[in-house]
């Protein structure tokens, strides 16, 4: 370890640790942050920061403990183009900072979604009570090691391209389900159409997920505010919160912003807000009182009604 220790002596010091972890990890198949943090000569919390910005550029993910080659993650070969966009992580770490730890949450199919899954894999509940539904099977997959969460799939028809189970099948299990909290991601929003899917399918199934919670999450990339898709499956006030992950054009966003609707938007330049927030809140409450934002105090289990934003 004699030459690992000289390649930190040189002033990219950031840089060289980054090259030797991820050599580590190649050699190795696992980096575990306290072996590396004696193999650098660092603190443990160096290691955690050099994981959390590796993570965000793709390059790993991080697990309990440490981190694994993106390639060897279970979901990797399920979905490797939706896996490894660093922001769509760092824009996942704050929704899940806004999500209860105990209670039903139903997520259904994006990349959005996936890459919470991906995070909640990364940092999962340090207690059991949480249960969490999906229509998408690379959800499912991402989620079903962790020990404390208990994970239900409703089935149906498998789309070919999003991997997403539609149907029948699906909505009648939709149907028969009460969540607490539904988090959605349309493929296009506006205030005069509300939400909508590409297709029939997607957006029955997606008005069934709204329609069973008692709370309602929207997560919308930049590039789909102000625009409609082709079926409506909500309006904007059957949803509690958007939060939009990118930096969207103003003249789409100000309507949503005059509307009142609660409304978050995580660009680049503020998704190191991800790390400011509470790492494991006990519910919605207290995950969105730490955040200095406008927010809307959305409901937790056993806890208040949701107060709905002004339209």
């Amino acid at each position: 370890m004699a030459g690992d220790r000289a390649t930190l002596d040189y002033p990219a010091a950031v840089t060289a640790r980054h090259d030797l972890i991820m050599q580590w990890l190649a050699a190795e198949g696992r980096v575990d942050v306290v072996s590396a943090a004696t193999r650098l000569g660092v603190a443990q919390e160096t290691v955690r920061r050099d994981l959390r910005t590796l993570e965000n550029s793709g390059r790993l993910q991080r697990v309990h403990g440490g981190a694994l080659p993106v390639d060897e993650l279970p979901f990797r070969d399920l979905a490797p183009s939706l896996a490894s966009d660093g922001n769509h992580l760092a824009f996942a770490r704050l929704v899940w900072a806004h999500l209860p730890r105990r209670g039903t949450l139903l997520l259904g199919a994006s990349r959005l979604t996936l890459a919470l899954a991906q995070v909640i894999n990364a940092d999962p509940p340090t207690d059991s009570g949480l249960t969490i539904v999906t229509n998408s099977l690379d959800i499912a997959i991402a989620l079903a090691p962790i020990r404390l969460l208990s994970v239900y799939n409703i089935g149906g028809t498998v789309s070919r391209v999003t991997r997403a189970q539609e149907g029948d099948w699906a909505l009648q299990e939709l149907n028969r389900l009460r969540v607490d909290v539904s988090v959605v991601c349309p493929a296009g929003i506006t205030i005069e159409s509300g939400l909508g899917q590409s297709t029939p399918a997607a957006a029955a199934v997606s008005s069934a997920e709204v329609a069973c919670a008692r709370s309602v999450i929207a997560l919308a990339e930049a590039d789909v505010v102000g625009h409609a898709a082709f079926v409506q499956f909500a309006s904007l006030n059957h949803i509690d919160r958007l939060m939009v992950s990118g930096q969207p054009n103003r003249a789409a966003l100000e309507p949503f912003r005059d509307r009142g609707l609660d409304l978050t938007v995580v660009g680049d330049d503020t998704v190191d807000d991800a790390e400011k927030v509470p790492s494991d809140p006990s519910d919605l409450t207290e995950a969105a009182s730490a955040i200095p934002r406008d927010v809307t105090t959305l409901v937790a289990p056993g806890g208040a009604t949701t107060q709905p934003a002004p339209t």
